[in-house]
């Protein structure tokens, strides 16, 4: 009788050193769905990766959850793959947090995975992403059953506990900020304010006596190239005051501590030489300290800020228009600006929304993507007037006004600022319009008369793309005989497209019938619109409504 031969699997047979490289190709490899990997179209949102909710934004910045678990997994398959990930040092440098991590076995104290991974980095750069979030979270800011959200199905109200709470926060931040020269990205994520408040507390290393810092302070952090700050409640920015009137000031900065050692030196070396993606979403700082924070932007045209988003700030929390004018001045290298919800105070109205502030603008020659989600008209077109951005490619405006208001905002001032250049202090009296290279634009929710929507389409020469999301297209007119493609969000549109009269908000609407078919060239259906031309030629070949 023949016996059964054990054969060695072939990746057995690896070498040690190819099994570590695909160990930290698992690991590190971008999600087969990113843009960075399938291709994104030229100047499209998805290229500059404006598209998305802001939280996978973050995650995506400085890993993902779901790979930095797989150093476990590797370890854990037999004794040969546990020798060859444990001297793999790339493989642990991702940590992530997360309320998960307080549900495990307590005898292993508070965030082993943490005590586990700085260990066996060694002294490779980090990329943590600390989510204090609960899914099940009710909205209150306490544990206290008074504050929590009562359901009207229920005649009496419930208690709530969040399982991350502020001494979780500073417990983690604690393991981490010994290393603190060696983190690349850093995305803290709460819902609640009190864990944001205890993080910038922590990172303003400022006490030394309540959480463990370097010593001795550093007086630079070489590597730091994200930071990502997002309280992930964007309802309390809606109200004209902050929430909880405890956490408005005084204002937190990140490494106060270490700037004021940086500048006891004679160099004074930029903090942060490397920084280059910061988001600040429900979180404000001291505003007119932060350009003491950013790196130069003069040394070359890839140094500096390249990414820049405020979002979801309560109008007594935003900066002043000088001290948002001063963070831009330090950041003239900008690739991408994201001002949703946000901006400066609207403190100094004038009589007419059309009035221009004539201070000199800050030029931001490199800026590709321009998101603006305005709350406010007369601030937004102000700060339109504020930056000169011609190079710009990718353009974004939204509607961000509170939703309970049942109303939008009437954007004219908006649309006329994008479009005509002597309406604007950025202009450099030459005629052309401030976005001459825009090729792709959205518009999501806004609301503008007709004669708006012609002046902005006519004013962007280069336009190829026009999404149109949860509004009706009007203005129509200016596209005819232009090979622009539309796109429309949701993929319905009305069956008839005006080009005058106010806008019908709601996709819920009747109207909302016809689709809208992605076509081959030369495969158009005329359509029935008022426009002054055939509709094929008004919305390009690329689409058709049927």
């Amino acid at each position: 009788m023949a016996h059964a031969t054990y054969q060695t699997p072939s990746i057995a047979k690896l070498p040690n050193e190819l099994l570590s490289y695909i160990f930290v190709l698992g690991v590190h490899t971008s999600d087969a769905e990113d843009p960075e990997i399938l291709g994104a179209p030229e100047g499209s949102s998805q290229e500059y990766g404006m598209e998305g909710d802001n939280e996978d934004d973050a995650e995506s910045m400085c890993g993902t959850a779901s790979s930095a678990t797989l150093p476990d997994v590797f370890a854990a398959v037999n004794r040969h793959w546990r020798e060859v990930a444990l001297g793999t040092p790339q493989l642990w440098t991702r940590i992530c947090v997360t309320i998960g991590d307080l549900m495990q076995d307590e005898e292993a104290g508070l965030f082993p995975a943490v005590s586990r991974y700085i260990p066996r980095s060694g002294r490779r750069p980090l990329d943590v992403f600390i989510d204090a979030r609960d899914p099940e979270w009710d909205f209150s800011e306490s544990d206290s059953s008074t504050s929590a959200v009562v359901s009207p199905d229920f005649d009496q109200a419930y208690d709530y506990t969040h399982p991350f709470k502020a001494e979780h926060m500073h417990h983690v931040l604690n393991l981490l900020l010994p290393h603190i020269v060696r983190i690349r990205s850093l995305a803290i994520l709460t819902d609640r304010w009190a864990p944001m408040r205890t993080a910038l507390e922590c990172l303003s290393f400022e006490n030394p006596e309540a959480v463990s810092y370097p010593s001795p302070l550093p007086q630079r952090l070489p590597l730091l190239e994200t930071l990502v700050l997002m309280r992930c409640n964007e309802f309390v920015s809606y109200h004209p005051h902050f929430s909880p009137s405890y956490g408005k000031g005084p204002p937190h900065l990140p490494f106060r501590g270490l700037l004021s050692v940086a500048e006891q030196t004679s160099t004074q070396p930029p903090l942060l030489p490397r920084l280059r993606q910061v988001v600040l979403s429900g979180v404000h700082l001291d505003w007119s300290s932060v350009p003491r924070l950013l790196p130069s932007s003069a040394l070359s045209d890839v140094s500096g800020l390249q990414r820049l988003e405020l979002s979801y700030h309560c109008p007594d929390v935003r900066p002043t228009q000088q001290e948002l004018r001063g963070i831009l001045s330090v950041c003239q290298n900008l690739r991408v600006l994201t001002i949703r919800a946000s901006g400066w105070q609207d403190t100094d109205r004038p009589a007419s929304c059309n009035s221009v502030d004539a201070t000199q603008p800050i030029a931001l020659r490199r800026l590709q993507a321009l998101e603006l989600g305005f709350d406010d008209v007369h601030s937004g077109a102000t700060l339109l007037s504020a930056i000169r951005c011609a190079e710009t490619r990718h353009i974004v405006l939204e509607d961000a006004s509170p939703p309970d208001t049942g109303e939008l905002l009437t954007a004219d001032p908006i649309l006329l600022a994008c479009a005509h250049a002597n309406l604007l202090a950025n202009s450099d009296g030459d005629g052309r319009p401030p976005f001459p290279h825009a090729r792709s634009v959205t518009l999501r929710r806004v609301n503008a008369s007709a004669e708006a929507f012609e002046s902005f389409y006519e004013a962007l020469p280069s336009l190829r793309e026009l999404s149109v999301v949860q509004m009706f297209l009007l203005g129509g007119s200016a596209l005819t005989r232009r090979d622009v493609r539309l796109i429309f969000s949701p993929s319905e549109v009305p069956t008839r497209v005006s080009v005058c009269g106010p806008i019908p908000v709601g996709y819920e609407q009747p109207q909302w019938k016809a689709k809208v078919r992605v076509l081959g060239l030369g495969e158009t259906q005329p359509v029935q619109t008022n426009f002054s031309t055939p509709a094929p030629q008004a919305f390009g070949r690329s689409h058709s409504i049927l």
